[in-house]
């Protein structure tokens, strides 16, 4: 749970230490002054801690919105986001087509993305499915330094797609 500040007209106390926005710190004074300093530069007086030195509040010039930011930004941090392209095509691709589609593959493997790799089979071709993974194996030799990926697997439908996934290195 994120814990939660006084922030200005929430802090209760009538004097405070007060550190400021240069790191310096002021000790025992009244809150509305610190709150006239914070004004003059823009920011917000926070109470970082409710018992400091003699017993009075911890509180500190800056800019609350910012400190949020930063923290909701840290606690997301944890969290990566996995991008995956997809890339599509026939059993009758003509070469050049093909090496287009492969030079896309090469660019997204090298920004770090993983890529479905597909070989669709759509009315009569689904009768060449041996063919297929055999095409299959041979393209995915070209990405053998740059990527790594599993077996393809066969899925059976209305359409036959022979899927792989590309990671990158």
């Amino acid at each position: 749970m994120a814990k939660s500040y006084n922030v200005n007209s929430q802090i209760t106390a009538k004097f405070i230490n007060l550190v400021l926005s240069d790191g310096l710190m002021e000790e025992e004074i009244p809150l509305r002054r610190a709150l006239a300093i914070a004004e003059e530069e823009g920011l917000d007086v926070v109470e970082v801690s409710e018992k400091g030195k003699g017993g009075l509040p911890v509180c500190k010039v800056m800019d609350y919105g910012r400190m949020k930011y930063q923290q909701d930004k840290k606690k997301k941090g944890g969290k990566k986001i996995q991008h995956t392209k997809e890339i599509k095509y026939g059993i009758n691709i003509d070469i050049h087509d093909l090496n287009v589609k492969h030079k896309k593959i090469l660019k997204f493997l090298s920004k770090k993305y993983m890529v479905r790799y597909i070989l669709e089979l759509n009315g009569r071709e689904r009768a060449r499915i041996d063919e297929a993974v055999e095409k299959m194996n041979v393209n995915l030799e070209e990405f053998r330094e740059v990527g790594s990926w599993k077996e393809p697997q066969v899925s059976k439908g209305r359409r036959i797609s022979i899927l792989t996934i590309i990671s990158p290195l």
